[in-house]
Order: C-alpha cells, then structure tokens, then sequence
C-alpha cells in the first residue's frame, strides 16, 4: 500500500506513461532522511538565480569584474566604503602564450599584507580586448576577474577563472572581515553556483555534464567555507532515467529507475 501511495503521488510529476519502482528500502529512506528539490538547471549559462536573498543583497556591493591591461592599483573603498584596502594586480607580458597577470598583492594603505599567487592556479593568459568602443581595443586584457559575495556574507570575494574546457572553472578568495583580507578557500573550487537559497542558507553547484548525465551538488555554507549538503545524480538513457540522491559522505538516500513504455 505503502508503494503504490508513493507511486501515484509521482504521477502528476513524472508524467504518464512512465513507470517507476520504489524498494521498501527506498521507500524508508525518503520518509526519514527529506531528498532537496533541486532546481532546475535549464536556465543554467554562467547566470545566477537567488530565493529570498533580498535582505542580504541589498547590503551587498554590485558585482563586476575588472579590466586590467598592465600593472596596476585599484583602491577598494571605492566599491565598499567598508573596505580600506587596495589590490595591486602585477602583469607579465612576454610572449603571446605568456602574457596576463600573475599575482595580486593586497594593500593596506601603502604596504603588502598579503599575496595572491596565480602562477600556480591559473591559465596565465589574456585575450584580446574586442570592444571597438574601448581605448584599449585590441590590447591584451584580463577581464574575467571578478568582485562578487561568494559566501552570502554582504562582502564581496575575489573569483578568478583558472581554467576552461567544456565548462569554465573559477578559484576564490574570500574575504575575512575579521583578519581585513582575502584568504584562498579550496572547498569552493569545484563550485559553478547557479542557484542561491538564502532561506535554507544553500548554494546549488552545476559542476557540467551531458546531455546524457550529470551532478548538482548543494552545500551549506558555514563559517570555514563550504561543506557538502547533499547531491543527486541524473542519468537518461532511450529505455529509463535515473535519479540517485546522495548524502554528505556518499550515502544513497533514494534512488529511483523510471521506465518507459
């Protein structure tokens, strides 16, 4: 009974025409261990949507990226009157396959509290400037360093794209208020953040896949970073779709097989 109450409450999502198997097993584990509703990722292209986020991002700075062409200091302060320190983006240029900016020092006042390496992260290479309407048109340029509140903490982080397949992946550093500086944070390197829900404090990843298969992946976020909440697996075949949900650790929490007549 307990089945077939679980079967027909999936009809009105999974459509008709489909059928689907539930063990006891699965049957147990969704009624003790609640599967999120991931969103949906069909809007998915490098955009972000936020659920009731209002209050935090109307105290958060605008996101943007930066510009940078040659050696050069930009003061903060002028993007968060909170803020009083400076970055100093350093910019090797010696070749075409060996041009783009290689290190960030961070300043307080005039002197260096910290330094951001890129070599080691980051593909170091620029493109060429292709607005027509821009002075630097045509120059080499780094324009996929970016300002933008990574942690939902109304300060905004610095997000470096390091590398580009299928996919581009990015490397962040998030601001410490308490220490007044940037701090490398390794648990979001995987992350491409496509959905916020403030609400349940939750950041919804799209790591890439195909058209065949795929993760999401949510994570909490907490005061040492990130850490995993909870993940689903999607995979479509010409006979069945199948959806696994996982835990923290790996741990099956529900997987469903749907079948098609």
């Amino acid at each position: 009974m307990k089945k077939l109450l679980f079967i027909l409450l999936c009809l009105p999502i999974l459509g008709f025409g489909q059928k689907t198997f539930v063990t006891d097993d699965n049957f147990e584990k969704i009624n003790t261990f609640k599967t999120l509703k991931f969103p949906s990722i069909s809007t998915f292209a490098d955009s972000v949507i936020y659920l009731g986020c209002e209050n935090i991002l109307s105290t958060t700075p605008t996101s943007f990226n930066f510009e940078i062409y040659e050696d050069t200091i930009i003061d903060l302060h002028q993007f968060d009157d909170r803020l009083n320190l400076s970055l100093k983006f350093n910019w090797l240029y010696e070749n075409y396959w060996n041009i783009g900016v290689t290190s960030i020092d961070i300043l307080n006042k005039e002197s260096v509290i910290s330094n951001i390496d890129l070599k080691e992260i980051i593909e170091l290479e620029a493109f060429w400037q292709k607005d027509p309407e821009s002075k630097r048109f045509e120059d080499p340029v780094r324009d996929d360093i970016y300002m933008e509140d990574v942690n939902l903490d109304s300060y905004l982080d610095i997000k470096i794209r390091s590398t580009c397949g299928k996919a581009c992946y990015y490397s962040y550093w998030i601001f410490n208020p308490i220490k007044n500086t940037f701090e490398r944070e390794d648990s979001f390197d995987a992350l491409r953040p496509y959905y916020y829900d403030c609400k349940n404090n939750l950041i919804y990843s799209y790591p890439g896949g195909t058209a065949w298969y795929h993760h999401i992946y949510a994570y909490k976020v907490t005061s040492g970073g990130l850490e995993l909440f909870q993940s689903v697996y999607y995979e479509y075949n010409e006979k069945y779709y199948i959806e696994i949900y996982s835990d923290s650790k790996g741990g099956t929490i529900l997987s469903d097989t749907i079948y098609y007549d």
